[in-house]
């Protein structure tokens, strides 16, 4: 199912039920014993958003950390399975597979309550902002703590045993990490930076692309979720920064994208080739695994706010992102040595996490991306970045 499709879903009845569960949700046991000691199992809901998966990894080392003799679960849509696999500090992972209707999406779901109901876990974490589906998971789980996030604007019922309010003036590391104040945790002293790993037998694609460049190359992503297309800059303006530094540092412009993304990724990179910069078109030849190597063996990865902007980041190659919609104060690469494009207009950001992060922009197009030139974003690549693309080899700060 689309995600468009879910969200709707949720709106019109995710309300209705989490007021129905209000009641049943008053009889779960509470702990006999709060010690983190005792926590055996701990389930960690997180349905939606590679990136956001690759944002909660430091939330998931202080679990660790937090938990010592807990087992750690993930559950998560089998959409996020390739991302899953990269997610350090998780014991087991289960999945969600909704199908290509609603049908097969509420007999997924039915059996997740169930499977989740089964698993007896002491502790639950809903690290979805206000999705009520998570909400009625966490009811299923039947668990003695339950911690999700809260908001006055968006009811979904006092499920959580736990409610902690999201933070729209911190970074969204932070506020997942927020998610272990009940059991003590100091978020000020909690290390943000998020990890990923590449399994070295899941390479072979990406080291055959990376050893077929005679010359150094960036990696760019010129796509965004479907969640909203407008965090795209324009695929002419793309085309446009490629070739100029592509031809100023003799660069190789490798262009990644999901199976679905090829034909707009031709035509970036089509542009940029009739400018006479040197561009590669890899979208659907790689895995998530294969990419995240790509961006690492990188000079720099240019990228919309998307989820291989954090992908990237968690490489340790410095990324250079467009924000337009999206608030780079909740969603900028994490980490230092980043650059960010974001043009700050009364209207801008319009997406918010409490309204499911649907847009619907002020103007005919969206402005706050338009906003940023070329030559804006050509200058300001250069002097941040105009050593690491013209030395010899790789650096890895700047």
């Amino acid at each position: 199912m689309s995600l468009a499709s879910l969200q709707y879903i949720e709106k019109v009845f995710g309300s209705i039920v989490c007021g129905l569960l209000h009641l049943p949700a008053q009889f779960i046991p509470k702990p006999k014993n709060s010690a983190t000691n005792d926590v055996r199992k701990l389930l960690v809901v997180k349905f939606f958003g590679i990136g956001s998966l690759v944002l909660s990894t430091p939330f998931l080392r202080a679990t660790r950390q937090h938990f010592p003799k807990a087992e750690i679960h993930l559950l998560t849509l089998s959409s996020n399975r390739e991302i899953s696999a990269m997610i350090p500090d998780i014991d087991r992972v289960h999945f969600v597979d909704l199908g290509g209707n609603i049908f097969a999406a509420i007999g997924a779901f039915l059996a997740c309550l169930i499977s989740t109901f089964r698993g007896r876990y002491d502790v639950l974490i809903d690290l979805e902002f206000y999705t009520r589906a998570s909400a009625v998971v966490s009811l299923a789980s039947w668990a003695p703590v339950r911690v999700g996030f809260h908001s006055r604007g968006v009811y979904r019922g006092n499920i959580s045993s736990h409610r902690v309010p999201f933070n729209a003036y911190w970074h969204v590391t932070k506020n997942f990490l927020s998610l272990l104040e009940p059991f003590g945790l100091d978020v000020a002293t909690q290390d943000t930076l998020p990890v990923i790993t590449i399994d070295p037998e899941l390479q072979g694609q990406a080291r055959d692309v990376i050893e077929g460049q005679d010359t150094p190359f960036i990696v760019i992503n010129v796509n965004a979720g479907e969640l909203a297309f407008e965090r795209r800059w324009s695929p002419e303006r793309f085309s446009q920064l490629a070739a100029k530094l592509s031809k100023k540092y003799n660069l190789a412009c490798l262009f990644i994208g999901a199976p679905g993304e090829t034909d707009y990724v031709q035509n970036v990179v089509e542009g940029c080739l009739a400018l006479d910069g040197k561009a590669i078109n890899t979208a659907g030849q790689l895995n998530l695994q294969e990419m995240a190597q790509v961006c690492r063996e990188s000079r720099l990865v240019i990228s919309n706010d998307s989820g291989p902007l954090h992908i990237a980041a968690a490489t340790g190659t410095p990324v250079a992102g467009f924000f337009g919609p999206e608030t780079p104060v909740l969603y900028g690469p994490a980490g230092t040595g980043h650059l960010v494009f974001h043009q700050s207009l009364s209207c801008s950001p319009c997406i918010n996490i409490e309204q499911s992060k649907s847009l619907k922009c002020w103007h005919p197009t969206p402005i706050c991306q338009e906003r940023t030139s070329v030559d804006e974003a050509f200058k300001a690549i250069c002097k941040t970045y105009g050593k690491v693309l013209s030395a010899k080899h790789k650096q890895r700060s700047v």
